[in-house]
């Protein structure tokens, strides 16, 4: 059974400490809530000498670091992200995402190992992660394998990483779980503790169910379609620190507007919370101050695409495709994106002579009652001012001939999508085709 981790915190914070602590599912809330937990496992003053970081460390590494005494007296805390040892094989997750990741930022040898980690899972080692090699496996193999979309970006990064495990003798993490669950079994020095942060498990992996008989499972899922969100439980968690509610449809609201994007969920609540006067946060402060930010749901990309950014949008469908969300689904977000900038590029022109508006003052009184009468007798509701003027000046960052081409590019992917192409490599040609007018 699961366990709730505000009971967890409150344990934590009491000096009750268990050996081991697992919390899985959606990555912000998890993330949050394994750093809140190490803060009370581990005083700040200690923080440095007796936490162990070890993101991309196996089973055996893990135990050992767990089993080895702190420099000083005290508690000593070993945390763990998105550990592959309690992957299922055909996951959900961005594994290779997390690695190219890490990789980028530096982490080159972070990265290479969770690369390395993740293509064990089939069986496959250093000698078959170059693609350009003999007997590497094929685009198919790693979908049919690893439920992994290679796409074009993805092969450099193979063939680099796969020099640098040669060069620097970067073997696999081992996944044998064995050493490490002896250990919580036998028994770990007092005081020590486990934590392991995951997106998604192996509910038969032996440390999983070790977890529940000697520790603490903490299960953080949200619901991936809107119609099944309820964001009631996470609001109020987020609200706690300001002693704030949300009033009668403040959360339907909230939610219509920025979808299950949890991590704009609780930046958006903080600013609703600091304007709030009263104990509650009402329907109508949520209508002022938050921005109908949800294409499709897809907030982050839909800001990506305003502002022309490939990378950001890259990364945004990466690990939404990660997460189990269909390329037909991204493709729909981005369609629904690229016709509400078209139409605020021609409202642009035809209302504004082309200069975008400076401030939403500047909207309501030049263009909104030229826009009324357009649409005065249609069902069409009118847009808000402040949702105008930053749309407007999104769109002036594109030229009409690049939106229209970008929706040739959408009915293209769509016919490449129903005819079985790669997700990945077709919504990375879409993305491109957007964001740099190619």
């Amino acid at each position: 059974m699961s366990a709730d981790i505000d009971d967890v915190l409150a344990e934590a914070k009491a000096g009750k400490v268990a050996p081991l602590y697992l919390l899985w599912g959606e990555e912000f809330l998890v993330r949050k809530g394994a750093d809140e937990l190490v803060k009370l496992l581990v005083p700040d003053a200690a923080m440095g000498l007796n936490l162990a970081v070890l993101d991309a460390g196996s089973p055996r590494e893990v135990a050992q670091e767990l089993a080895t005494m702190p420099l000083f007296p005290g508690r000593k805390v070993v945390l763990v992200r998105d550990p592959e040892f309690l992957a299922p094989k055909k996951g959900k997750g961005d594994a290779l995402g997390k690695a190219r990741e890490a990789w980028k930022a530096g982490k080159r040898k972070e990265g290479a190992r969770r690369l390395l980690a993740l293509a064990a899972r089939a069986g496959w080692g250093v000698e078959q992660l170059d693609p350009g090699k003999s007997g590497a496996p094929s685009v198919e193999q790693w979908k049919d394998e690893l439920n992994v979309d290679l796409a074009e970006a993805d092969l450099a990064f193979l063939k680099e990483a796969a020099a640098f495990c040669r060069e620097e003798r970067i073997s696999a993490p081992e996944g044998d779980t064995s050493a490490l669950v002896e250990l919580i079994q036998k028994g770990v020095p007092p005081g020590h503790a486990l934590v392991m942060a995951a997106s998604e498990v192996d509910a038969k992996n032996p440390l999983v169910k070790l977890a529940h008989d000697k520790g603490h499972v903490v299960e953080r899922k949200v619901a991936a379609r809107h119609k099944d969100l309820d964001l009631s439980e996470i609001a109020k968690e987020f609200l706690a620190p300001f002693k704030k509610r949300l009033g009668p449809g403040a959360l339907d609201e909230l939610k219509e507007r920025i979808g299950g994007n949890i991590r704009l969920l609780q930046s958006e609540l903080e600013k609703l919370a600091t304007y709030s006067e009263g104990p509650a946060i009402e329907k109508t402060d949520v209508a002022m101050l938050v921005h109908h930010a949800r294409e499709e749901e897809f907030f982050e990309l839909s800001e990506a695409l305003q502002k022309r950014d490939f990378r950001g949008a890259l990364h945004y469908a990466e690990d939404a495709m990660g997460q189990g969300t269909h390329a037909l689904q991204l493709l729909g977000a981005v369609a629904s994106i690229v016709r509400s900038l078209l139409e605020s590029h021609e409202w642009l022109h035809r209302y504004a002579g082309g200069t975008p508006p400076r401030t939403a003052k500047d909207v309501e009184a030049r263009v909104l009652p030229r826009l009324e009468a357009e649409l005065k007798g249609t069902k069409r509701k009118m847009p808000n001012a402040w949702a105008l003027t930053f749309s407007m000046k999104a769109a002036a960052g594109y030229e009409r001939r690049e939106l229209l081409g970008a929706l040739v590019a959408c009915a293209e992917a769509d016919l490449a999508l129903k005819s079985s192409a790669s997700g990945k490599l077709v919504i990375e040609r879409l993305l491109t085709t957007v964001c740099k007018g190619l």
